[in-house]
């Protein structure tokens, strides 16, 4: 059915709606995440900036920004290399590779490879960990007759090697060994074995080393030891093998094989519990000078997991090898799962024969076989990148297959990869920049990727961009066309304030912006006659001068309260002329050097009058010049005779109401100013004068009242004055007299009235007269009589007479 124009019209409008719909964002990286939609970075543009190239083309954009691609860039990317003679060995390339990935967009794998090729003499680093058990006695002697085998058959196929050893028995405590007396230095003591070694967990005995005869030695040095029970404790030597690089001697880039061999199952974390040992294994180096494990009777066994750790960390590639009666049941139990979870998952655990020759077979196939396979491994990428891995794997017939594995490798096939990276943002991230490793597991050669999420058009970065831009307010960037405001600022061109609340940016004490504006984007538009950032000038307040704020807008202008004066202005209220062309005298010298300019307005100095300063009535010699006409004027004295007087003295007058000037020689009134002097005559009588300035010329007003000195003193007049001022004083002291003998008389004349007119008088006695007085003796007293013997002679002449 053909459909009519109409319908694919309407059809094709909508498809455009919804794609113009889908296009969001309010700068242009954010925009350009989703597919097909594009920017304009038009200034004066009104339109949606975000939309199809079509519909901004439509609606008359120039500029349109649209979304970029994928770009990947090889920062480094050496030549594979073989090694030997000095030279490093390279098997991977590129290096290091630099991405700029778009969000929301696939990376095809067709933009970036990897490749791996084998090196002929790539390094080989070959440590032996051997069980030191009696019944172990067998692989110690092959390795020491067959030394010179290993070494030759690894030698074709590398150059560059180099053998270590070490040996592992259990921890020296019960249950795992005999801690009695009789077995602490002898561990085989009373048995059918010839005499041990101490027991010990781990010793490393040789560094990784070419000499093959230091390594033929080292093995001859091993002697035998024993544990108590059946499982051995060789967990302990694994882990300080694969973490003492320092002590081991591992070369930073090598492949490194280590032998595990053993007869015996292994004791893992949890086991040194039944020991007491409960702090558990720390996972790190601890070796003392002759190469003991330190921490053996301290610390658990490791665990299994830490074992495929530190293996995976360190790149240790781990050849289990069983030997004994019992390998075959030993190696299915335990040691052949182990060694599928080691890296190089496709070594297995091997048997050793009943003589231990196939030491040399076990090595050189496990080797052979991790040489002649890769497996790439990513590492780092984290969760919001999903990367795929696909090969064009030739040796083994695998063509753009999804894997990470190739295997039958030669020296002459290159592998390689194909990385297939995809974003899983639909929008900007905030952590932009990922760095992560593509490397062969088991080996230390990285392929190191730096990714960059592009969320950001390039008229978002500088140079196109401009910060603090005066096109966005000073507070914004502008790029693309808008303004990106710096935080706290809103608006087309940032020209709003958004931080804080209303009342945090326009509040006060009084209200928002003291009740005389209004917060507009945070910030206070005041009222007409208000100003200020809180409107709390009152533009009013302003001193006046001549009737208007500030003198006038010539003059100046209100702000918060204070006059800003123009240039040629100054003062409270700008009403000072800066010029001082008003204060200069004919010859251009201010205020004739007397004083000071304030104003437009001279300011004199003490003594010194005038609008110049050019008058001064406090110099000497004014009083001198005017005192000859004050003295013929108004006594008709002194050095002019009338008709001189009266022809240089026509300013004088005379006054009954004379004024002496005040102390500081001058006095300011109504009408004039003045200065007082004061004159002598040939009399030696003082004439009082005032000087003063008139609008027409000096003005001198004399006192009419002069004061004369007295004449000399008559002797006559003085003696008399004293004589009788001396008669005086005595007949006033002789009157004083008089009264008081007058008085005195008269108290004493009254005193003796009253005493005569007392009727007591008569009553009493005399004054003068004492009584007679009677004296009895007692003649006995006399004699010497006692008063008790008396008294008895008194008692006994009284009896005899009753």
């Amino acid at each position: 059915m053909k459909v009519p124009t109409w319908g694919r019209l309407i059809f094709i409008c909508c498809s455009i709606y919804c794609v113009n719909s889908l296009c969001f964002g309010k700068r242009c990286g954010e925009c350009l995440i989703t597919q097909q939609c594009s920017w304009c970075k038009d200034r004066n543009f009104t339109r949606t900036r975000c939309a199809t190239n079509g519909t901004l083309s439509a609606d008359g954009c120039i500029n349109i920004v649209h979304r970029k691609d994928h770009a990947v860039t090889l920062i480094k990317n050496s030549g594979f290399s073989d090694g030997g003679q000095g030279q490093d060995s390279v098997q991977i390339k590129p290096q290091h590779v630099s991405i700029k990935l778009v969000p929301n967009l696939f990376l095809y794998k067709t933009n970036f490879s990897v490749s791996y090729k084998i090196a002929k003499d790539f390094p080989l680093d070959l440590y032996f960990l051997n069980d030191p058990s009696p019944t172990m006695k067998t692989l110690q002697s092959s390795l020491k007759s067959l030394a010179k085998d290993i070494e030759s058959g690894i030698k074709n196929l590398t150059d560059d090697y180099r053998f270590g050893l070490g040996t592992s028995m259990d921890k020296a405590v019960r249950p795992f060994s005999r801690t009695s007396a009789e077995f602490l230095d002898d561990p085989c003591f009373n048995t059918t074995d010839s005499v041990c070694e101490k027991v010990y967990s781990f010793r490393h005995r040789l560094n990784l080393t070419d000499d093959i005869e230091a390594f033929e030695k080292a093995i001859d040095d091993v002697q035998v030891t024993a544990n108590y029970d059946k499982p051995v404790g060789m967990f302990d030597g694994l882990i300080q093998t694969m973490v003492c690089g320092e002590h081991i001697g591992w070369r930073e880039k090598s492949r490194r094989m280590l032998v595990y061999a053993t007869d015996m199952a292994f004791h893992h974390g949890g086991d040194g519990w039944l020991a007491g040992l409960l702090e558990p294994n720390d996972g790190n180096c601890h070796l003392d000078s002759e190469g003991f494990y330190t921490k053996a009777n301290l610390q658990d066994y490791p665990s299994v997991g830490q074992i495929i750790q530190k293996a995976k960390e360190n790149n240790i590639n781990i050849i289990f090898v069983i030997g004994g009666n019992s390998s075959l049941s030993v190696r299915n139990l335990y040691y052949d799962t182990l060694a599928t979870l080691m890296p190089g998952h496709t070594l297995q655990a091997s048997a050793l024969s009943i003589d231990a020759r196939n030491i040399l077979d076990i090595v050189s196939d496990n080797y052979k076989r991790l040489r002649e396979t890769v497996k790439l491994v990513v590492n780092g990428h984290g969760e919001d990148l999903t990367i795929k891995l696909y090969t064009a794997c030739e040796t083994d017939g695998r063509v753009n297959e999804q894997t990470n594995i190739c295997s039958r490798l030669t020296t002459e096939k290159v592998a390689k990869f194909f990385p297939v990276i995809m974003s899983n943002f639909t929008t900007c991230p905030e952590k932009r920049n990922v760095t992560f490793t593509i490397f062969p597991e088991g080996l230390e050669e990285r392929v190191q990727v730096d990714i960059e999420h592009v969320c950001d058009c390039d008229c978002q970065l500088q140079p196109e961009a401009e910060p603090n831009s005066d096109k966005c307010s000073y507070n914004g960037t502008y790029e693309c066309g808008i303004c990106n405001c710096n935080p706290g600022w809103v608006g087309d061109v940032c020209e709003c304030d958004n931080r804080g609340t209303i009342e945090e940016t326009c509040g006060t004490s009084k209200g928002i912006c003291n009740n005389a504006g209004n917060c507009t984007c945070r910030r206070c538009e005041c009222f007409e006659g208000y100003s200020g950032d809180k409107c709390e000038c009152n533009d009013k307040n302003c001193r006046s001068y001549d009737r208007l704020l500030c003198g006038g807008p010539d003059r100046g202008r209100c702000d918060c309260g204070k006059c800003v004066c123009n240039a040629n202005y100054m003062g409270k209220a700008c009403e000072c002329l800066k010029s001082t062309a008003p204060c200069q005298n004919s010859n251009g010298t201010v205020c004739s050097g007397n004083g000071e300019c304030v104003c437009g307005r001279c300011q004199c100095r003490s003594g010194f009058r005038g609008e110049l300063c050019d008058k001064c009535f406090s110099c000497p010699g004014l009083c001198n010049n005017n005192k000859d006409c004050a003295e013929c004027f108004a006594f008709g004295t002194g050095i002019y005779n009338s008709s001189v007087c009266k022809q240089l003295c026509t300013n004088v007058r005379t006054t009954d109401e004379f004024h002496v000037a005040a102390p500081e020689n001058q006095e300011t009134n109504s009408s004039s100013t003045f200065k007082s002097c004061i004159t002598e005559d040939e009399h030696k009588c003082i004439i009082n004068f005032n000087v003063y300035d008139r609008e027409n010329g000096l003005e001198v007003k004399v006192n009419k009242r002069k004061r004369c000195p007295p004449g000399p003193p008559d002797p006559l007049t003085i003696g008399l004055g004293i004589s009788g001022a001396i008669f005086i004083v005595g007949i006033l002291l002789l009157v004083l007299w008089k009264i008081l003998t007058m008085v005195y008389d008269n108290l004493e004349y009254s005193r003796f009235e009253s005493e005569i007119k007392n009727p007591a008088w008569e009553k009493s006695e005399n004054p003068i007269y004492n009584d007679c007085v009677q004296t009895v003796h007692n003649p006995m007293c006399d004699l010497g009589f006692k008063v008790e013997d008396m008294d008895d002679q008194l008692i006994g002449a009284t009896s005899e007479r009753i």
